[in-house]
C-alpha cells in the first residue's frame, strides 16, 4: 500500500512506522461513508477487530449504555435473539465484549483463528449498523428500563441497565467520581452520568433511544481499529461491499468542546453503609482537578508519577502525613485518564466528620511543604522507572494487548489528534 492508493473503497491518508511495536500504523478513510480506520500493521497472532462511535451524553439518561447493551440483541443477519451469547459458546475469541465511555462506546473483538476473527468482525459490524431494535421496542424495554407489578401490586421499575447502575450507584467511589465530574466540567458532556443514573434513566423514550442510534451509529461517526497480522484486503473489501458502500457521508458530530476553569466549589455527598457499620469515621475528603488535555503526555506521566511518589504506599509522604496524624486511614490521588480532558482526585478516606478542616489544611500544608523543600529524588526516579518498564512491557494479563492498543489510539484519534501518540514511548 502506499499514501493515496485506493483499496476497496478506503483511501490511505498516512503510514508511519511504530519502532516500539515493530508495527506501521496506517490511517485511512472509506470515501463514500466517511468511515476512519486504523490498522497496526504488525506479526501479532491475536488478530483484533473494533469499532467505535463517538457518544457525547446530553443526560442522565444513559442512552448510550442501554444502546451498547441493544445492538447485540440480534440484528439483520444474525436475527438471534443474543447473538453475544451464541458466540460466547462457539467462538474461539481471546476477547469478546463491548464498553460505554463517558464520550465514545466501543466494540471490540480479539481472535487468533482467522475465520473466526472475519465472523467476528461480520457478526459486530451487523449489531451496529443494522440491530433489531428498531423493529422489536421490547429490545429498549428489556435492556433499558420497564415498569413490572409485583406480586403485592407494587409498581416498579426494572432492566438491565437500570438494575446495573443501581447497584454502581450505591458504591462511594462511583458517587464520588460522578460528582467530581459534573462540578469540574459543568459545560461539557463530561458532567452527564454516562452509565445513567436511575433517577433519571425512565426518562429515557424508546423514541429517543432509537433515534439517538440513527443519528450516532453511523460510519461517518466511526473508527474502526484493526491490529495484528490480518488479511488487509479481505477486511477492507468485507467493510465496503457488505457494510459500508450502503451509506452516505454525513456530518459527523461536533468535537468536544474544551471546559474552562471553572471554581467548582462545595457539596456534601451522603452515601449508604450496612446496618452493621457505624457512620463514625467513615467520612471522606476529595478535591478534584482538571489536568490537561489528551495531547499533554509529558504532563500526564509526571502526573502518574506523582500519584505514586505522594501516596503510592504508606511511607509515601502525603499519606504518611495523615496516617501519622491518625486523621485518615487512607490518602489516594487517582488520574482519570481517556477522556478529553483528563482529571485527577485528591482523597482523604475514613476520616471524621468534624475533622474536615483539620483534614484539608493537613494536606495543604504537607503539599506547600514538598513544592518548598522537593520531592525525594529516589522515589521520583524509581516511580519513573517503574512507568517505563510497564509502557515498554504491555503486559496486560489476560487482555489481548491489541485491545488496549485500541483503546491508547482512540485516547487520540476520537479528538483530532495523532492516532500513534499515546503508543509511542518518545517521551519516556
Amino acid at each position: 500500500m502506499e499514501k493515496n492508493s485506493i483499496l476497496s473503497g478506503f483511501i490511505v491518508l498516512t503510514q508511519q512506522r511504530v519502532d516500539e511495536l515493530e508495527a506501521n500504523l496506517w490511517q485511512m478513510e472509506h470515501q463514500k461513508s466517511g468511515a476512519r480506520l486504523v490498522w497496526l500493521e504488525r506479526a501479532e497472532e491475536n488478530k483484533t477487530f473494533a469499532i467505535a462511535f463517538q457518544t457525547q451524553p446530553w443526560d442522565d439518561t444513559g442512552v448510550f449504555h442501554i444502546l451498547e447493551h441493544s445492538v447485540l440483541c440480534g440484528s439483520k443477519r444474525y436475527p438471534v435473539k443474543e447473538p453475544f451469547v451464541e458466540l460466547m459458546k462457539s467462538s474461539m475469541n481471546t476477547f469478546l465484549n463491548a464498553m460505554t465511555f463517558p464520550d465514545k462506546t466501543v466494540y471490540p473483538v480479539s481472535s487468533r483463528n482467522s475465520q473466526d476473527f472475519i465472523n467476528l468482525l461480520r457478526v459486530y459490524m451487523d449489531a451496529v449498523l443494522h440491530p433489531l431494535l428498531h423493529s422489536k421496542p421490547e429490545i429498549f424495554s428489556q435492556e433499558g428500563w420497564h415498569y413490572e407489578l409485583g406480586e403485592d401490586g407494587a409498581l416498579s421499575v426494572k432492566g438491565v441497565v437500570y438494575n446495573e447502575m443501581k447497584g454502581a450507584f450505591s458504591s462511594p467511589d462511583a458517587l464520588l467520581e460522578r460528582e467530581a465530574a459534573r462540578r469540574l466540567f459543568p459545560d461539557t458532556c463530561y458532567r452527564y452520568v454516562f452509565g445513567g443514573d436511575p433517577a433519571h434513566i425512565p426518562e429515557l423514550t424508546y423514541e429517543a433511544f432509537a433515534a439517538a442510534h440513527s443519528r450516532l451509529y453511523h460510519p461517518s461517526n466511526s473508527y474502526i481499529f484493526l491490529d495484528g497480522n490480518v488479511d488487509i484486503a479481505q477486511v477492507l473489501e468485507i467493510l465496503d461491499s457488505e457494510y459500508l458502500c450502503a451509506y452516505e457521508r454525513c456530518p459527523a458530530p461536533e468535537g468536544i468542546p474544551l471546559q474552562k476553569p471553572v471554581e467548582a466549589g462545595l457539596s456534601a455527598i451522603r452515601y449508604e453503609l450496612s446496618a452493621q457499620e457505624s457512620p463514625q469515621g467513615r467520612a471522606r475528603l476529595a478535591d478534584g482537578y482538571a489536568a490537561c488535555t489528551f495531547r499533554d503526555r509529558e504532563t500526564l506521566m509526571a502526573l502518574q508519577a506523582l500519584s505514586d511518589v505522594l501516596c503510592g504506599d504508606n511511607q509515601a509522604p502525603l499519606k504518611r502525613r495523615l496516617l501519622e496524624s491518625g486523621l485518615a486511614r487512607d490518602v489516594r490521588l487517582e488520574l482519570h485518564d481517556g477522556v478529553q480532558q483528563p482529571w485527577f482526585l485528591l482523597e482523604a478516606r475514613d476520616i471524621a466528620e468534624d475533622k474536615a478542616e483539620e483534614v484539608s489544611a493537613a494536606l495543604r500544608d504537607e503539599l506547600e511543604r514538598l513544592s518548598r523543600e522537593g520531592l525525594d529524588h529516589r522515589r521520583v526516579l524509581a516511580a519513573l522507572d517503574n512507568l517505563e518498564f510497564e509502557a515498554r512491557q504491555r503486559d496486560y494479563g489476560q487482555t489481548p494487548q491489541g485491545l488496549m492498543l485500541c483503546f491508547q489510539v482512540l485516547e487520540s484519534w476520537l479528538y483530532g489528534g495523532d492516532p500513534a501518540n499515546a503508543i509511542k514511548l518518545s517521551i519516556l
